[in-house]
């Protein structure tokens, strides 16, 4: 969105401010879809698709928006659930996908 905005100072409080913002038609359509499917998403209906196509955005690109917002929300949810701060991973954690593997 800084990219998007030319505003490279951009903060977190644009989640809730970009409605004022001057945004062209196929970035505020997208934004709009974020925040029905975050906050109503069993009111999406295929209006709110054929919207996002009609702003410029193909299928593979709605797909890609869709699984993004879907995971972001997957994630904050967890870190609301776990009492995590946001962002922050407890350092005894360990992952094993990011664990090297010993060599025989």
């Amino acid at each position: 969105m800084r990219r998007l905005t030319n505003d490279e100072h951009l903060s977190a409080e644009f989640a809730t401010t970009w409605p004022n913002y001057e945004l062209d038609a196929q970035t505020r359509a997208l934004l709009s879809y974020a925040k029905k499917l975050t906050e109503e998403p069993s009111m999406v209906e295929d209006e709110d698709i054929e919207g996002l196509r009609k702003a410029g955005w193909d299928d593979r690109g709605i797909y890609e928006a869709t699984a993004l917002i879907s995971f972001f929300n997957f994630t904050g949810r967890m870190e609301a659930a776990s009492g995590l701060p946001p962002d922050e991973i407890p350092a005894e954690a360990r992952f094993a996908e990011g664990t090297p593997v010993p060599r025989t």
